[in-house]
């Protein structure tokens, strides 16, 4: 697999979810915790990778890990902290709560983003903003958003030169690939994929 030196990984571990209860990186599934998935394959295609997270417990993880600079917005503020961040022309930022995705998809939108502000897949008409590129150049105006009040992030992806990839017929994409883990719901069905798999 290609590693990307050019591109700085970030992943976002905000905190507790509201929607769980509890931290949801730190969640067990199956026999590792969520985030530990999710790294198993940045791994493969990155060599710096960052976790975002105000939990002290994810040093344990043996990778950086840097706080919020403006905690209590979510994801946005996580965007923020890794563009702020980061030392390399381009970063790609991913949620903690997505233990299916792959290296090959990740690889897939890593791939397309040169000459783009932000490269973001789209599955079934959505946009997934926390499974994309995005270039350091979008710090000033990410940072005016915030200020604005903006915070939901399909309405501050927008404001972008924004490169939209539909996977919804793409081999690499199936239906579990950006599935997040947003509730016990969520959990369940994820944990039957698994059993499904074995």
């Amino acid at each position: 697999m290609i590693k990307y030196p050019n591109i700085h990984a970030y992943l976002l571990a905000g905190g507790k979810s509201s929607r769980m209860g509890t931290d949801k990186g730190l969640l067990h599934f199956q026999n590792k915790y969520l985030v530990e998935w999710v790294i198993n394959e940045l791994q493969f295609v990155f060599e710096k990778i960052t976790i975002v997270a105000n939990n002290a417990v994810y040093q344990k993880f043996n990778l950086e890990v840097i706080e919020d600079e403006i905690k209590n917005i979510g994801p946005a503020g996580g965007i923020f902290t890794a563009l702020k961040h980061a030392h390399t022309k381009s970063i790609f930022v991913v949620s903690c709560d997505m233990p299916f995705i792959t290296a090959k998809a990740i690889g897939f939108v890593v791939g397309q983003s040169a000459g783009t502000q932000i490269t973001i897949p789209v599955y079934h008409t959505k946009m997934q903003p926390l499974f994309a590129v995005y270039s350091k150049s979008c710090l000033p105006i990410w940072e005016q958003l915030i200020e604005q009040k903006f915070i939901k992030l399909q309405e501050m992806v927008a404001h972008f030169d924004l490169l939209k990839l539909n996977v919804d017929h793409n081999i690499i994409f199936d239906e579990k690939v950006l599935m997040n883990i947003n509730d016990k719901n969520d959990l369940k069905k994820g944990l039957q994929f698994l059993k499904n798999e074995n």
